[in-house]
Order: structure tokens, then sequence, then C-alpha cells
């Protein structure tokens, strides 16, 4: 017997396991100077069975003389619900600048009146004076912990004794942010119509499904059709992705100026940053790199007219100016007519020259870049007479 479609006055019925999220926050202060047990205020689900957790962080001073804490921050369910839940977690820790040191996303099984399930165990200080400042990365072949290098940077990282990576917190607030969400409470069952013609995907289903299907093709090396060689080391990839993604390439295929056999040599793009630039083709992510790197993966955008990698990497290039950072910032976003990035490094100067014109940076930028350093030096007399003028009016 063929099976019947229902029709449309028909109905069937539809079980449903909703998701209930929330986002949350939380400042700890004095997060260095006491070994304590906190808990944060309640974070209630809006939703009939209200699912209710507190966040927990316990302190405990490893080193009381350098304020060196290990903190310890976990998620606890605190409803007298029956119910046992799964929960999902995306959590960061930050300092009150919005500076991030370290993100976590987990998923465990919830029971009510249960033990914390514990995320974090890292250590924080707000002494630097008393600690070891690490130096930032020069080569791939330094011992450097390179998710932590936008920190060591900014010198928010640094080490004491046994431990290597102490967190510093500036004001000694500590900041904990996240979003949660819960599944397996208030299972409903509704009546739904069933439509006259199958429901279609989404279109923005189908773009998922798109880019995880080119992403396979690409970290499996399903169908490439070339070879791009740089030091030596060779990405294999799809000229159709390639081409759509940077007008440079499409036309180094469309005339075959250095194409042999399906290959082609990079010469001016190191492997490491290559192999960023083409995942950032194929996934529009980019890869965590060292400063050295962003700067070059910036430099690799405009080359291979790769216009949204460029802005992006120029977003992240503003979060690691400094005194030793910002005059190659400054340099790059002037040869690259980035108005942006080259105003938030001259900007940066104005505001700390006094510390900037010591640097190497700075002697090496007056040589090779003289008309750089002169509207710099313009625009910092500029500042320094605006000063003056204010403090003479008042």
């Amino acid at each position: 017997m063929e099976d019947k479609k229902p029709n449309k006055n028909q109905v069937i019925m539809k079980t449903e396991n909703p998701v209930h999220e929330e986002d949350f926050k939380w400042l700890i202060e004095n997060a260095t100077k006491f070994s304590r047990r906190l808990e944060s205020s309640s974070i209630t689900m809006d939703s009939e069975c209200k699912p209710e957790f507190h966040l927990i962080a316990k302190f405990n001073d490893r080193y009381p003389d350098a304020h060196v804490t290990n903190v310890n921050i976990g998620i606890q369910r605190k409803d007298p619900g029956e119910q046992t839940l799964h929960v999902a977690v995306d959590i960061q820790l930050l300092n009150s600048d919005g500076e991030q040191y370290c993100n976590k996303k987990c998923d465990f099984s919830c029971s009510p009146g249960g033990a914390p399930f514990y995320i974090f165990s890292e250590m924080f200080s707000d002494l630097p004076s008393k600690l070891t400042m690490h130096k930032a990365a020069t080569s791939y072949s330094c011992d450097d912990n390179y998710e932590n290098l936008g920190l060591v940077v900014k010198k928010l990282v640094a080490s004491y004794k046994d431990l290597n990576n102490i967190f510093l917190l500036p004001d000694d607030i500590l900041v904990v942010k996240g979003h949660i969400k819960t599944f397996g409470c208030c299972v409903v069952t509704n009546k739904v119509a069933v439509p006259d013609v199958q429901e279609k995907l989404t279109l923005q289903k189908h773009t998922n499904q798109l880019l995880w299907d080119i992403r396979f093709a690409y970290e499996n090396e399903v169908g490439t059709d070339v070879q791009l060689v740089a030091e030596g080391q060779t990405i294999k990839a799809h000229k159709f992705i390639l081409q759509t993604r940077s007008l440079v390439l499409k036309r180094m295929f469309e005339h075959n100026t250095t194409e042999q056999d399906g290959t082609i040599e990079i010469s001016d793009v190191d492997y490491l940053v290559l192999k960023a630039m083409v995942w950032y083709m194929y996934t529009g992510v980019i890869q965590k790199l060292p400063y050295e790197d962003i700067c070059d993966l910036y430099e690799a955008a405009d080359k291979y007219d790769i216009f949204l990698l460029g802005r992006e990497c120029s977003e992240i290039l503003k979060s690691f100016i400094g005194h030793d950072t910002v005059c190659r910032i400054l340099v790059l976003a002037s040869l690259h007519n980035d108005d942006a990035l080259k105003e938030a490094a001259v900007e940066f100067i104005a505001n700390h020259f006094a510390k900037v014109k010591v640097t190497e940076e700075w002697e090496l930028t007056i040589r090779a870049h003289q008309g750089i350093a002169s509207d710099v030096l313009e625009r910092v007399c500029q500042e320094s007479s605006k000063k003056s003028a204010e403090k003479r009016g008042k």
C-alpha cells in the first residue's frame, strides 16, 4: 500500500525541547588580595521551570608577597528542580578594560544540588613590580605561548618563581562574562498543521552547510587542482575558490604568469602567513597569530587584494598598539592608505610621545620614513599647544 501525504487540514503532534539562554557578567573587586569563596548573583532563565545558576569563584593565595592568587571559576545549579539539565557555556575572563585573558566553551549535565562544575584555574596578580615580564616572540622557534602573545605585548602576563603564566589585573578587578544555554526542561507537545508542501531549508542553513562543505574539501584536499608553494612547503587548494576571493590570483591564473603543472610559487609571503591567508579565503576566519605575523598578513591582504581580510587585520592591529609596536603599525597604515589605523597610531603617539620617542622603532622610523615621522611630529606639536592653551585658559 502506498503512503499517502497528509492534506493541509490534517495535524501532527510535535514534541519540542526548547533551548533557554542568558548572558551574564560578574565583576570581582580585590581579586588578588584575599583567600575566599564568592558566589555571583543568580542567573535565572526566562522559562516556566526557571533553572537558576550561580557563578562560583575560589581564591587561594599562592604567593601572598607578590599578590599571586590561584583563581578557580565554576558554575553551580541552585534551583530546587528535579530534572537533570544539559548545560552549555561560553565563558571569558577579562580585565576591567575589556582585554581577554582566556575563553572556554564547554557543556555538561547538571543536577540540582550538585557540586560546582569548574571551568577555569588561572593565576592572577596586581603587583607587576614583583613579577618577571615576558618578552614578545621574535620567531616561531621561540618558546612563547602564542595564544597569549597579545597579552605579552600589552605586558599583561608575567612569571614568578615556578609559575610561567600569571595574568596581571591593572586595577585588581576580574570580569567573568559569558553566555549560558540549558536543554532538557519545559518539554512541550503542540499540534502543528501539515504544510501543503515540504518545508524548505532556510537560506541561512544552506549557507552554513555550503561553508562547511567548502572547508571540508580544503582540509581533506578533495578535488584540489592547484598548489601554492612557499618556503619549500605546499598548500593544496581549489583554483575556483582562490580566484573568486583574490583578484590578484585571478589575474595570475588568467595570464598564466607563474603557473606550471598546477603549481604556483609564492615568493613574497612566508608559508605560515600564506596558510593563514588561504584559511581566511575558505572560512572567513583569521587564525590566532603573533603580532609580527598579523602585520605580514595585513600586508599580504593588500598585495593579493583581499579587502575584508585587510580590514579585519587592521582592527586586530589596533589592539596591538603600544609603545614598542605603534611605529611599525603607523608605517604599515601609511603605506597601505589605511586612514583609520593611521589615525589610531598617530593619536597614541601624540598622547604617549615621551615614551615612544625613546624606542628603537621611533629611531628607525625617523631614518627610513622621514615624511611619516614629520607628520607625526606636527601632530604632537599641535596637541602640545592645545594642552598649553587649555592650561592658560584655566
